[in-house]
């Protein structure tokens, strides 16, 4: 299965997490990173800013839903706090945007390793709302051309 995954960080050394998170990434198959990362303000405004970028990984796991799971796995080894509330700040950030399967929406018992997160697990692609955030579409955009990407990637 080929996915997009998109990935951010607003704490810590945010490049080295989303470095970090692309080599997790690495251990689930094939990715092929942007050359775009952006900053962007967070949109809670809860915390600093976003570095964002994407990457399409191609995995041999057919279940967008079991693929799901493991970016939330990766997410959680990479110190995210999921305790600490919906859109709170995050050293990594991993949203699984649409694969080359079926769109659709799905929602499943929680593994017991993932009960942090609630009794259920739930999947919509693609993601509900992808299409309108700039910081997934031109990182996306800039791996079938990267020209594109301008040569706007921040230092921080």
């Amino acid at each position: 299965m080929k996915a997009v995954i998109a990935l951010g960080s607003n704490l810590g050394d945010r490049r080295a997490h989303l470095h970090s998170g692309l080599a997790a990434l690495r251990t689930l198959g094939e990715v092929v990173p942007s050359p775009l990362v952006m900053e962007t303000p967070d949109e809670s405004g809860r915390g600093p800013a976003y570095l964002n970028t994407v990457a399409i990984l191609v995995v041999e796991e057919p279940d967008p839903g079991r693929l799901l799971e493991a970016l939330l796995r990766l997410e959680l080894a990479a110190g995210r706090d999921r305790n600490a509330g919906r859109n709170a700040p995050r050293t990594l950030d991993l949203d699984l945007i649409t694969t080359d399967g079926p769109p659709g929406r799905w929602t499943w018992d929680a593994p017991e390793d993932l009960g942090v997160l609630g009794p259920t697990l739930s999947l919509e692609l693609p993601h509900p709302r992808a299409f309108s955030r700039p910081f997934v579409l031109e990182p996306w955009r800039a791996l079938s051309d990267p020209g594109a990407c301008g040569g706007v990637i921040p230092q921080g």
